[in-house]
């Protein structure tokens, strides 16, 4: 159909009347600003689009990429080069309308319900969703600091360009160099990780450097899966012998490092022993992050106190908080556990603004884990909220077992995984 010339006037002459009746229709949509753009954070803008078209969601994130900490561990053995766990938020902008602004949050002003940022935005919102993770206490063990980490002592208990410092060490580390593995006290992110780490190293060493040993210095006396990871370790690497590859102390025999002596590459346990080593790889005790801290949401303990049904801050009812800088025992923090609080808190603001009731919270957490390319294993933890508190209902975890062929499937299992869960928050 042609239109005439009165046509077209009209036409244009209705133009600003349209944009703003949008502008305005924008102006009182509700309005979803997350800080943070890890697993939690993009979980939550994701499913919150997916359950309302009309809020305004807006993701605070001062990195323009993301790179996953489930699966780094197999960067340090080259089995999975670190780019395969770098995602982008181009899919989140662009399928999902999101507003990424790649900008770092450091103010709430909690009375008049704004975010401000480092580069001077003020982002109104109606509810604010925190997802910053944790932050690392490296000065818990006397002598270690973040530039140390920055530099030869890298926890690389974050993904990135540390996970890629820390291969280099060790894979140059000289022939019969040991590596010391200092693992965190409870809790901390994905409590199989160091143990995994060690694993991968030892297969790496076993090939390339078999006379080297790895010592684990743990501030625990025991660990998640420990039986399936001795089990390994004796079958590879003559765990409990003299000529183990790797060794675990625990707590209880004084493996606790208590402090770091960087000029002499050594360290100093809680028993006082000095143990030299070629590279030192601390992961140090975590806490609420710095965002959380400085704007008070940690209400001055370790991490931020929530209210157990909602994940609200208690702090303030329009700020809610997920992920490993939460208090929400007994979960553990996993980015799995932090993809399913982003879940029920969408629904939850989704029932605020239809009225409707967002039912009844439900939370898994499904943890894979390996001791080697071809031995996985899982554990899949089930929690609900009854009587006022988060409560653990069961945990289940794969056997051990002398099957060399269930190994190898749950290792698969544990690869697949990985690739479906990054899917899932980024696709």
């Amino acid at each position: 159909m042609l239109l005439s010339r009165r046509d077209v006037i009209k036409l244009f002459s209705a133009g600003p009347m349209l944009l703003g009746a949008l502008s305005a229709r924008a102006s009182t949509a509700p309005k979803l600003v997350i800080v943070g753009g890890g697993i939690g954070g993009a979980a939550m803008a994701k499913y919150m689009r997916i359950l309302n078209s009309s809020i305004q969601i807006t993701l605070v994130e001062p990195n323009p990429s993301y790179i996953f900490c489930p699966g780094s561990n197999e960067v340090l053995n080259d089995s999975v080069p670190i780019q395969d766990l770098t995602v982008t938020y181009d899919t989140l902008r662009q399928r999902y309308d999101i507003k990424i602004l790649q900008d770092r949050a450091t103010t709430i002003d909690y009375s008049r319900k704004r975010l401000h940022t480092a580069q001077g935005e003020k982002l109104p919102y109606d509810w604010l969703v925190v997802s910053t993770g944790p932050d690392f206490v490296c000065e818990a063990v006397d002598g270690y600091n973040p530039q140390l980490a920055q530099g030869d002592f890298p926890h690389a208990w974050k993904a990135g360009p540390q996970t890629l410092k820390l291969k280099k060490l060790y894979q140059n580390m000289p022939a019969g160099g040991t590596v010391v593995i200092s693992a965190p006290p409870m809790p901390y992110r994905c409590p199989p990780a160091p143990y995994e780490r060690a694993s991968f190293m030892a297969e790496w060493l076993k090939i390339h450097n078999p006379t080297a040993k790895i010592l684990i210095l743990d501030s625990k006396s025991n660990f998640t899966l420990q039986p399936h990871y001795e089990a390994f370790w004796r079958e590879h690497f003559n765990y409990g012998t003299p000529q183990a590859m790797i060794e675990w102390v625990g707590s209880h025999a004084g493996g606790t490092v208590q402090t770091l002596d960087a000029a002499n590459r050594t360290v100093i346990t809680s028993a006082g022993e000095r143990i030299k080593a070629d590279v030192i790889n601390i992961i140090p005790p975590e806490r609420a992050s710095a965002f959380a801290r400085n704007n008070d949401l940690n209400l001055g303990q370790a991490w931020v106190p929530i209210h157990p049904y909602d994940f609200r801050s208690q702090k303030d009812p329009a700020v809610f908080v997920i992920g490993d800088t939460s208090e929400a025992s007994p979960m553990v923090k996993t980015g799995y556990m932090a993809s399913n609080q982003a879940k029920w808190v969408a629904q939850i603001i989704h029932a605020e603004i239809t009225g409707k009731d967002p039912g009844y919270p439900l939370w898994t957490n499904n943890c894979v884990a390996m001791a080697g390319e071809d031995f996985g294993m899982t554990i899949t933890a089930t929690f609900r909220f009854h009587k006022g508190r988060i409560e653990l209902q069961q945990t289940l975890q794969s056997p051990l077992q002398d099957n060399p062929q269930l190994h190898a499937l749950r290792a698969s299992v544990a690869r697949n995984w990985q690739r479906t869960f990054r899917r899932d928050i980024f696709e």
